[in-house]
């Protein structure tokens, strides 16, 4: 390519020559110099154009030869094309074989991981339950430390193995065990007062465990508390009760008082509040109402014992007055009603002393006499009905104040918290429960003296007209007493 180049230039530049020889007019003695140049020129390019066209033969042949090359490596190419398309055909097929194998291990994977967690959640459950079962297990005060194993089970972020399942097991087993023994030690329980002491414990299986202090024998019932990982003293029940339970640690006795919720009814009873506890939430106005219940119960007291002594069964008495005062032994009838205590005695003694005195001069005797026992029968009864209707109020009272320190604390606190609200409620609520407990058996009680006093008041009167018309019978002239 490069020599058709240069031929090509040099065939140029030789034409030029050649073009601007012609256009000069020549001398007979230059043109005789120049037509060797010529000749020279005309033979140097047909060695050029032989050598031009043995070099195109020869680049023909190159052409040829590149061409034949280039066809075969091309066939070469097609065929290893087409092989290599083959190939992948097959490694496309692998491709998807080996993508359908995938998806099937990864659905597998995802089965095998479902039932994994699955069984993972089934194990934690179960160790949940039995943490429950464990922290409300008496039998766990006598073993230090038994939770961890599980607390650890659940606190682990991996999934558990056979060892936590056998951990689980066995504390299932041994807890199995053991809520069937009854167990008698020495051992440390955290007291009422919170102080960690020394005493007896007896565990009752799962149902109960018993203490009794060696300090001050004090004896009740107590709860493992998880918190602490102790026994813990939850009741001091009452005598009877704390009775039975030193009689029954002593080996003195083989009934004893159990708690068949598991604990649940001694922890409730811990937790309800005892009765000073619950007057001293009902605040400053429970004092006065206690005040006024026991002022009423000193006067009712009185009122009894001064009633109860009150015979209201005079009938047979007054038949034998009456046989007496119509016999006109008056001597013997006024020494058996003297010889009487009671208001109804006293009437009739009035009366039989002015039994000479006209009828209506009797009659306000008797009458006299009956005014003279009222104050005697109604005292105190006034002042009952009064209290009974002071003690509602002043719980009325209370109410009214624990509201307004409810709603005081509202104002300030707001109502999120409900404790915050707590002591105002008690307050009202104590109050008045205290205030209607109080009144109501002043009432009822006010009630029985009230109808007790009618009855003798009416016996009084009956045996007053009794006495007047046996009088009378036995005298009817005034005017000429016959005594």
């Amino acid at each position: 390519m490069k020599n058709r180049v240069r031929f090509c230039l040099f065939m140029v530049i030789l034409l030029f020559l050649a073009a601007a020889t012609l256009a000069v007019t020549p001398t007979p003695a230059t043109a005789s110099e120049k037509a060797p140049l010529l000749e020279q020129a005309l033979t140097l390019v047909g060695k050029e154009q032989s050598a031009a066209r043995s070099e195109k033969k020869l680049t023909e042949a190159e052409i040829k030869k590149a061409r034949t090359a280039l066809r075969a490596a091309r066939d070469a190419a097609a065929r290893k094309v087409n092989a290599l398309k083959a190939k992948l055909k097959e490694q496309e097929a692998e491709l998807d074989k080996l993508a359908a194998e995938q998806q099937n291990l990864e659905q597998k994977s995802h089965k095998a991981l479902y039932q994994l967690n699955e069984l993972a959640g089934v194990v934690r459950s179960s160790a949940r339950d039995l943490a429950s079962l464990l922290e409300n297990s008496p039998v766990s005060g006598d073993e230090p430390d038994r939770l961890k194993p599980v607390s650890a089970i659940l606190n682990d972020n991996a999934y558990p193995g056979m060892s936590e399942i056998k951990t689980i097991t066995d504390l299932y087993l041994d807890e199995m065990v053991k809520s069937g023994e009854i167990r008698r030690s020495q051992n440390s329980f955290i007291n009422l007062d919170g102080r960690r002491v020394q005493g007896e414990i007896v565990r009752l299986g799962a149902l109960s465990t018993i203490y009794q202090s060696e300090t001050d024998k004090s004896c009740g019932y107590a709860v493992y508390g998880p918190e602490n990982d102790a026994l813990l003293a939850v009741s001091q029940p009452g005598w009877r009760v704390e009775r039975n339970l030193k009689k029954f640690i002593a080996g003195e006795g083989n009934a004893v008082y159990l708690d068949f919720s598991g604990g649940e009814a001694v922890r409730r009873l811990a937790l309800t509040p005892s009765s000073w506890e619950q007057l001293r939430s009902g605040g400053i106005l429970v004092w006065p109402i206690l005040l006024v219940g026991l002022v009423a119960l000193l006067l009712s007291c009185e009122r009894f014992f001064f009633l109860s002594r009150v015979k209201s069964n005079t009938d047979r008495v007054m038949g034998k007055i009456v046989k007496l005062v119509e016999a006109g032994d008056f001597r013997q009838s006024l020494e058996l009603v003297e010889n009487r205590k009671g208001p109804v005695y006293r009437v009739l003694a009035a009366g039989l002393s002015a039994r000479k005195a006209p009828r209506d001069v009797l009659e306000s005797v008797l009458e006299e006499a009956i005014l003279k026992e009222l104050p005697r029968l109604e005292k105190f009864l006034p002042t009952l009905q009064v209290l009974a209707a002071i003690a509602p109020l002043l719980g009325l009272l209370g109410t009214v104040t624990g509201m307004i320190n409810t709603f005081q604390v509202i104002t300030v606190y707001g109502a999120g918290d409900p404790r915050m609200m707590s002591g105002g409620i008690s307050e009202a609520l104590v109050t008045t429960k205290l205030g209607l407990t109080v009144a109501i058996p002043i009432i009822l009680l006010h009630t029985w003296f009230a109808r007790r006093v009618d009855v003798i008041i009416g016996d009084m009167e009956e045996k007053s007209v009794s006495l007047s018309i046996a009088l009378q019978d036995r005298n009817p002239d005034p005017e000429r007493p016959a005594g």
